[in-house]
């Protein structure tokens, strides 16, 4: 069996989980919401990577973290968090960061607001995110430019008061150079609507824009070539919140403590306030955990001073 028919019968094993689990324990972790989506157009913005994934969630890298601050939450990697008491209301996290709606905790403007149309002189400037995509698609800094057919770097919105972030693109998106368009990024876009976003209302990149080889988790010197990519998405978009997709990005972003706990933690990174949860692709091989990422993505509407649906 070569390589291309082990990645097709692993595509159709994950594509029945997913069916499986739409039929037989669709109320589990998730609730039933309509996850149709609108197809993008032309001019929709480029989007980042689906998560890598395959790869179960794996042990963190030997590389020293730097301390979490004192607001971050200890919860553990092993055990849900309670549910809220009234889950039709927003409900208090325990040590979790202070609320958005803090005046000091507003999102800084996009680097483009207030700037006025180019008159015909001038030369219309590009955005942040634009010249990064840009230098992102010639970009050779590390060996995944080598096997790489398209460069994937994000999708949705700019401005997005919630951000996405996995691993790195897997097969499908290093040939479509789209975000999540497999069995996984379908599952996103179903936790993405349960939450009450629409699909491209929030903003979605990945830590490394070409795909690993046989969607292996990055390697550090990937990850540090990278992360300039990164942190320029970050500092652009300003999220209110950041939900971290999986231990490989956990371990990327530093949300990982010392002793080795990550789900359910709440985090910060240049700045801004993250929240660890699992991949998607975990969780369609791993269904019974839905309804603990459930509980991550309540919290995570909880801080954000969101409504939690019924």
């Amino acid at each position: 069996m070569d390589e291309i028919e082990r990645e097709y019968l692993e595509l159709l094993r994950a594509t029945r989980a997913l069916i499986a689990w739409e039929r037989e324990v669709a109320d589990v972790g998730f609730p039933d919401v309509d996850v149709s989506a609108p197809r993008l157009s032309a001019s929709s913005p480029q989007p980042a990577a689906e998560g890598i994934g395959q790869a179960s969630e794996r042990a963190p890298q030997t590389a020293s973290k730097p301390p979490l601050p004192a607001s971050a939450s200890p919860s553990s990697a092993s055990s849900e968090p309670k549910a809220p008491a009234s889950p039709g209301a927003p409900q208090a996290v325990a040590n979790a960061p202070a609320s958005p709606s803090d005046p000091a905790r507003a999102p800084t403007p996009h680097p483009s607001a207030g700037r006025g149309a180019p008159t015909p002189t001038q030369r219309p400037q590009l955005s942040v995110l634009e010249e990064k995509r840009r230098e992102v698609e010639t970009c050779r800094a590390c060996a995944l430019a080598e096997g790489r057919q398209k460069t994937v770097f994000s999708r949705g919105r700019e401005d997005a008061q919630l951000m996405f972030i996995g691993e790195g693109p897997g097969e499908k998106e290093d040939l479509s150079g789209l975000p999540f368009v497999g069995p996984a990024g379908q599952l996103l876009d179903r936790m993405i609507q349960a939450m009450g976003y629409a699909r491209d209302e929030v903003y979605i990149c990945n830590v490394v824009k070409c795909r690993p080889p046989k969607n292996r988790a990055p390697r550090p010197d990937e990850v540090e070539a990278c992360r300039h990519f990164l942190d320029a998405q970050i500092e652009a978009v300003a999220p209110e919140l950041i939900i971290v997709l999986g231990r490989s990005a956990a371990e990327a972003l530093r949300v990982i403590d010392d002793h080795g706990q990550w789900r359910g933690r709440f985090g910060t990174y240049r700045g801004r306030t993250t929240l660890a949860t699992y991949h998607p692709s975990f969780l369609l091989r791993s269904p019974e955990q839905k309804r603990v990422a459930w509980s991550d993505l309540k919290k995570a509407l909880t801080f954000l001073g969101r409504p939690i649906p019924r």
